[in-house]
């Protein structure tokens, strides 16, 4: 048997669509589709039907699943004392973790760990869907929530500070808000994606409800260059906001959200020395930095 096809057809359950799948896997949505048609054909069984509520395990389907997924769990553990085993941390460890912190945080400190850790190789998986740990999608996860479906371990490690921004040019130009009705004579830059950024997006839509939205962006990169533009007023990370001396916070005193950095990983890959060199690096910037992760 293909293990594979497999291993697509566990993306398959875990996502409930063949499209879901595909975001997961990295490929394209036929593809999935004709790998699970030649499992089945393998198996000489349906796995699946389709429902109104999407695809559907069969009886024989959710035995086979139980199986399958043992197996990918076996071969995580298999392949975690294999690594453990070795006595220099050395291999490829790859890092979930937003492009936010990715960019304005961790990557100035990759340096130094290269230099220190000459023979581990770290990926920085930032893209925005939900990576699997238990899939060897990553190995470590950053992360602004701790609930998920995976068995992960780990600890908060820093808070991420998030403030309201203006250019200073903007402030000039228009006094800056400190009470809630002062937001009706304002513009803001709000989020076209909120699914991605729920919690940050209902807490601006909530703060800034009676000013004008002038434009939306999907990434902080965007909405950093809208601000620095002087289009509004936006809500940014404050590692993102206190970089840039043209930016100035509104009313810091009063509008600022602290959210807890998590660092997890998968239990069977902390003993790993190259997993187990990232995680304890990671702990000791965030340590380091803590006072910029909050924003001043």
């Amino acid at each position: 048997m293909d293990w594979d096809l497999c291993r697509t057809f566990n993306a398959v359950v875990d996502a409930g669509s063949y499209l879901g799948a595909s975001r997961q896997l990295r490929t394209s949505h036929p593809t999935v589709s004709r790998e699970v048609a030649a499992l089945e054909k393998q198996l000489g069984t349906k796995l699946f039907v389709r429902s109104d509520e999407g695809l559907v395990l069969t009886a024989r389907g959710r035995r086979f699943h139980e199986n399958t997924k043992a197996m990918a769990e076996a071969a995580l553990k298999a392949e975690a004392v294999a690594g453990a085993s070795g006595q220099s941390a050395r291999g490829v460890v790859k890092v979930s973790i937003g492009p936010t912190l990715a960019n304005f945080w961790l990557m100035p400190h990759i340096g130094a760990f290269i230099r220190q850790h000459p023979h581990v190789e770290i990926q920085l998986v930032t893209h925005p869907f939900p990576v699997s740990v238990r899939k060897r999608e990553a190995d470590i996860v950053l992360r602004l929530y701790q609930t998920g479906d995976e068995n992960l371990t780990g600890r908060k490690i820093a808070k991420l500070g998030v403030g309201f921004y203006a250019s200073r040019d903007y402030a000039a130009r228009c006094l800056l808000p400190e009470q809630r009705a002062a937001w009706k004579d304002h513009t803001v830059i709000g989020f076209a994606d909120k699914s991605s950024n729920s919690e940050l997006g209902r807490w601006s839509d909530h703060v800034t409800k009676d000013a004008t939205v002038a434009i939306r962006c999907s990434s902080q990169a965007d909405m950093l260059a809208a601000v620095r533009a002087g289009i509004g007023i936006c809500v940014l990370s404050c590692i993102v906001g206190d970089a840039h001396a043209d930016l100035i916070r509104v009313a810091p005193q009063k509008l600022t959200s602290l959210s807890d950095i998590w660092l997890l990983a998968h239990p069977d890959l902390t003993d790993q020395p190259p997993v187990r060199a990232v995680l304890e690096f990671i702990t000791a910037c965030a340590r380091d930095d803590r006072a910029l992760l909050r924003g001043r």
